[in-house]
């Protein structure tokens, strides 16, 4: 995820593909019964990513691009 996040950033990767690999981790860590860590930060990247793509138009209040920007720059300083 944190190779996406880094591509998305520099422009060589889009938010499906982001989403693509944030659901990817989720669903490792949950079939393989992963440390629970890292089961919470794949579910909230999940949601913080679907919050900017709002695919179907039913997120009430998406974030913009540069909240979402700001959000992943946060999360690869850390």
């Amino acid at each position: 995820m944190i190779d996406a996040a880094r591509l998305y950033l520099d422009g060589q990767c889009s938010i499906q593909e982001l989403n693509g690999y944030a659901s990817k981790c989720a669903t490792a860590a949950h079939l393989f019964s992963g440390h629970p860590h890292i089961k919470r930060t794949a579910d909230e990247w999940l949601t913080v990513i679907y919050s900017r793509w709002n695919e179907f138009g039913d997120v009430a209040r998406p974030i913009s691009e540069e909240e979402f920007r700001d959000w992943l720059q946060s999360h690869l300083l850390s």
